[in-house]
């Protein structure tokens, strides 16, 4: 049978779509999916991405400035191994189909979805993974200060209680034998409690400032990092960009080379624009994540902030009233209770975690994001010029005639 035969056409896989006859109800049969472009296929020994970055401490910065895998002369070099390496990491988003169905997952608990974007992202941008890391770092550490911080609030306020009990225990009966009377030996308890107070609140606001500063000061050592990395994109996009149109001098006769190039930087193009869309989005996986630990840290913070208060309550409740200075010992035990209450109070709702500052001093606003690339409208005006003139090289040459 000839190949031209229309039944055997519409049994190719490859063949294009069928119309359906005029009236007929039957659907458009569409064209079954070609095989995968150049570096779309498996490979072999594919190993499972990352789940997150590692959390090193491994600088991003030398004495010849940002380091990355890929240097900046190689991006728009004509060496072909140079552009083959591109290429590749070019291939790894663009043309690897994404994963509806995990290959590394098993048969147990499927990944949380952070997770899931995190791996897909590593995978399919290798040459961001170290302001990736940085960025996964500063998240970490927001979190591991905060749960320092919520454990520090708990000691302290687990601290003063236990000094207000032991002023009142203390109260009637040591420090009534040091001051050689039950008024004085009450009133030096109840000073002691005023300078435990004191003390509580002096050393609660020392340890914020310390976890402010720290706060603010990874803030904007990661908007530097981000703002340097994302400026050194936007200059590789705009160079792409416009060597596409400078390499006519380069190719004025070799027209198949000139599109080969073309080619090339317009991938590129839509490749860097790529890098800075996912690690604008990487970001905001790692912000949501670590406003999410904090809204369940408030969680934790309102169950063990009364839980340190009742378990006081219940130890200095019954707790036995010296013999012949029960009166006295129930007047310290009332007011080391004001005392107590007041510091439960401040130690949960004073000195929380200051997240507008660090939305302040991470300036988002200042970095160079996706948008301000414009990707589309780039290419399309590309496509637009060379349109123009391909239909004034037709005029003039029709004209020369």
């Amino acid at each position: 049978m000839s190949h031209d035969d229309p039944h055997q056409a519409a049994k190719s896989p490859l063949a294009p779509p069928t119309p359906a006859e005029p009236g007929s109800a039957e659907p458009v049969v569409g064209q079954a999916n070609p095989s995968p472009p150049s570096g779309a296929a498996d490979v072999p020994d594919r190993k499972a991405p990352a789940a997150a970055p590692a959390r090193n401490t491994r600088p991003l910065r030398s004495d010849d400035g940002i380091l990355r895998p890929i240097q900046e002369s190689d991006y728009f070099t004509l060496d072909p191994a140079a552009i083959a390496v591109i290429s590749a990491n070019i291939d790894q988003y663009f043309n690897q189909a994404l994963d509806i169905f995990p290959f590394w997952e098993t048969e147990n608990k499927p990944d949380r979805f952070h997770v899931l974007f995190s791996r897909q992202i590593e995978e399919r941008f290798p040459v961001d993974e170290d302001i990736r890391g940085r960025i996964y770092n500063y998240g970490r550490r927001m979190f591991d200060f905060l749960r320092i911080h919520l454990v520090t609030k708990r000691l302290t306020q687990a601290l003063a209680l236990t000094a207000f009990a032991a002023m009142a225990i203390l109260g009637p009966g040591v420090f009534a034998e040091w001051t050689g009377g039950q008024p004085q030996g009450l009133g030096l308890a109840v000073l002691g409690m005023l300078i435990t107070a004191g003390l509580f609140f002096g050393v609660s606001s020392i340890l914020f400032i310390q976890y402010r500063f720290r706060l603010e000061n990874d803030s904007y050592e990661l908007s530097r990092e981000v703002v340097q990395r994302t400026r050194e994109l936007q200059n590789l996009f705009t160079n792409a960009r416009a060597l596409s149109d400078q390499a006519e001098t380069q190719f004025a006769t070799d027209g198949k080379g000139w599109g080969q190039r073309a080619l090339y930087l317009t991938r590129l193009v839509m490749w860097i624009g790529a890098r800075m869309e996912y690690l604008e989005k990487y970001a905001q996986m790692v912000l949501w994540r670590t406003r999410r630990e904090r809204y369940w840290m408030r969680w934790v913070g309102r169950i063990t902030t009364p839980l340190v208060l009742l378990v006081w309550l219940a130890v200095f409740a019954a707790w036995p009233a010296p013999a012949g200075n029960e009166g006295g010992f129930r007047v310290l035990q009332a007011i080391a209770l004001v005392m107590g209450l007041g510091v439960s109070w401040l130690s949960y709702f004073r000195w929380q975690t200051p997240t507008a500052a660090v939305k302040d001093k991470l300036g988002v606003d200042g970095w160079v994001r996706y948008a301000s690339l414009d990707v589309d409208n780039t290419i399309g005006d590309q496509v637009r010029r060379d349109k123009e003139r391909l239909v004034e090289y037709r005029i003039l040459t029709r004209g020369g005639r």
